[in-house]
């Protein structure tokens, strides 16, 4: 691939406070820049337009994720509109969206890569009332305008060709990566200090059914550890969170679930290094970043058998049937009292790790842009 090729990154997708795919889109952003290639960044985020002021150009802010649907409308709209003349204009030879997104329109001549890291809004429709549109009118499109369409793993990979049965094209599977800098394992005594806590199982993500937290404080009720408390990470999704509360009231666990709401990425280490176990036997992962982060700092992981968890977890993690409340509490208990069994999951957790870095997604996305514009 010759370094004067210009080639553009939608990086529309991260906000102010970047969760989820918005930190995905930053990690690859920031290892694709410290190539020599020539990058033109489209962006609303005022902190990629600080980190990068010579190569953003600047979107309107009413695109940003942060104002919910209406940003993803306007989003979504610009990106047929605007976009293609500031890419025509610009002499953009490849776009690559970090993200399900991009032009739409089958005359367009533009070459474009586009990253779908799950179908949940298409499998779990009610839980997406408007994202679902998307998923089921775009993003057909959007397959077959793509060169090339990169997945987060096998697991999602097949979810979109048996979904949307759309074969002829060429999949990629890229795995996701974690913060190395950030994530590894810390001394303990800062969560007590900073949160009381001591010993605790620990939950990271978000509130939505198919995260199965449900099941997972129906385990822990049937747990008998006396000071052992369960800490919920992830901001109080107010459609789910009465529930969760009503559940917890229902199993007499008032004093034993704690919720910390959003965390930070300071506290995040610290957490996942004094947690005993992170629970998380989700019912539907595209990747599955937890986990892998969990691992990353020497906590045990006890994950379901489902979707793309076994691609990420390999032999590291505990597994056990999502739907069945004994066998997930039958699993906690052990890690919690077997020591062998403990020590080695940490170890090869650890081990596991190295297998998935930022680094490595960035280069093989890389060798995608020089496939495509070859």
């Amino acid at each position: 691939m010759k370094n004067h090729t210009r080639i553009a990154i939608n990086a529309t997708y991260v906000g102010e406070n970047p969760t989820g795919l918005g930190v995905y889109t930053q990690e690859i952003l920031t290892e694709l820049l410290k190539t020599e290639h020539d990058f033109v960044i489209y962006a609303s985020s005022d902190e990629l337009k600080r980190k990068y002021p010579g190569q953003v150009t600047p979107v309107s802010p009413r695109t940003s994720p942060a104002l919910g649907s209406k940003g993803h409308l306007a989003r979504l709209l610009w990106q047929q509109t605007v976009f293609p003349l500031k890419l025509r204009s610009q002499k953009v030879s490849l776009l690559y969206s970090t993200v399900p997104e991009g032009i739409m329109n089958p005359l367009s001549k533009q070459k474009q890569i586009i990253t779908v890291h799950d179908i949940i809004p298409a499998k779990y429709p009610r839980l997406h009332p408007r994202m679902k549109y998307h998923y089921f009118y775009d993003l057909p499109l959007l397959l077959k305008n793509a060169q090339v369409v990169i997945c987060d793993s096998e697991n999602t990979k097949n979810d979109v060709i048996d979904y949307y049965r759309i074969k002829d094209k060429s999949y990629r599977v890229i795995y996701q990566g974690y913060d190395k800098e950030r994530l590894y394992p810390r001394p303990r005594g800062a969560v007590s200090k900073k949160y009381g806590l001591k010993k605790y199982l620990f939950y990271m993500g978000d509130m939505r059914p198919y995260k199965n937290l449900e099941r997972s404080l129906e385990a822990f009720a049937k747990l008998n550890f006396g000071d052992l408390k369960f800490v919920i990470g992830g901001s109080k999704d107010r459609r789910f969170y009465p529930g969760l509360e009503r559940k917890i009231e229902k199993l007499s666990l008032k004093d034993k679930v704690i919720f910390l709401g959003y965390v930070s990425g300071e506290d995040l280490p610290l957490l996942y290094s004094e947690a005993e176990v992170l629970v998380f036997p989700s019912l539907y992962e595209g990747f599955g970043r937890p986990p892998l982060e969990a691992m990353a700092c020497g906590c045990p992981v006890v994950v379901s058998h489902a979707a793309s968890l076994p691609e990420v977890c390999g032999d590291a993690a505990y597994y056990v049937d999502p739907y069945n409340v004994e066998g997930i509490a039958e699993g906690v208990g052990k890690v919690l009292t077997d020591e062998n069994l403990r020590n080695t999951m940490i170890r090869k957790g650890l081990e596991r790790v190295k297998l998935f870095s930022w680094e490595k997604a960035a280069k093989e996305v890389l060798q995608v842009f020089g496939e495509v514009l070859k």
